[in-house]
């Protein structure tokens, strides 16, 4: 049998995390990165501040400077919020086909991998669901429904490049778009950052599906735990649980991801 010349085509995780007043991200980033490491066997780039400490063995750690600072308000305060330049994620990823995902989501089972065998230039999460109920979510009352920047694949590829450049666009000109997408928040958004961009790649026709094909799990409100029992996942919250089949999950709730339950929760993954 004749042996291809053609090298194997990179492929890692690629995390973007950056301290704030009040959040340690980067701690936040190293158990996700040791969650997706060991479960889908690949190396794990960290895109940070320049200075910041580590502790996990990265594959690489890419320093950077200048990150837009955004204040996410609450009901109770008003947060510290650093989530801009991701759109320069294309640059930065030493991998030829990158898993982009969020610190605060967690990879507990392959399905993302399988991925990698399609046709595709990027796929970005276009459902979003909690527990046992669609979140169904738009930019705006008159607005699209925006998908999730929380995970994209994309390849290295012209088409990927003119997503993720629309979407430096857009956050270079956002109070431009805020107005032009009828957007109902002035803070910036990653996930309206490339809903946007994708809206215009694709010649402003929404049945352009570039979506990954199933639907993210979001835990929005605060967690107490979550623990394995065979191929199931119990997830405790203040005044209810769930048991869901093992699948990726995604947390917004960071005390819980900062917290000893957590830590222990991540242990107990990767000692399988």
């Amino acid at each position: 049998m004749k042996k291809s010349n053609v090298p194997a085509k990179s492929k890692g995780v690629l995390i973007f995390a950056f301290n704030t007043d009040v959040i340690n991200y980067v701690t936040i980033a190293e158990h996700t990165a040791r969650l997706a490491q060991h479960t889908l066997n690949l190396p794990v780039t960290l895109v940070t501040e320049t200075g910041t400490q580590t502790t996990y063995n990265f594959d690489q750690i890419i320093y950077v400077d200048n990150i837009l600072e955004n204040y996410k308000p609450t009901k109770n305060a008003v947060y510290q919020w650093r989530n801009g330049d991701r759109y320069k994620a294309y640059e930065l990823s030493p991998y030829d086909e990158t898993l982009l995902i969020d610190s605060d989501y967690l990879i507990l089972d392959t399905s993302l991998l399988k991925l990698f065998s399609q046709t595709f230039d990027y796929r970005i999460m276009t459902y979003n669901q909690k527990p046992g109920q669609a979140w169904d979510e738009r930019m705006g009352i008159y607005s699209l429904q925006y998908q999730w920047a929380t995970v994209i694949l994309f390849r290295k590829t012209v088409r990927s490049q003119m997503l993720f450049e629309l979407a430096g666009r857009v956050q270079r000109n956002y109070s431009y778009y805020f107005n032009l997408y009828h957007l109902s928040r002035g803070t910036f958004r990653n996930d309206f950052a490339f809903t946007i961009a994708n809206n215009i790649l694709n010649g402003y026709d929404q049945g352009m599906n570039q979506g990954i094909p199933w639907p993210m799990l979001t835990l929005s409100e605060p967690v107490d735990s979550l623990s394995l029992k065979d191929r199931l996942i119990v997830i405790k919250e203040t005044d209810k649980a769930y048991v869901v089949p093992r699948q990726n999950l995604h947390i917004m709730n960071k005390e819980y991801l900062l917290s000893d339950n957590f830590s222990t929760f991540v242990e107990q993954i990767c000692a399988e």
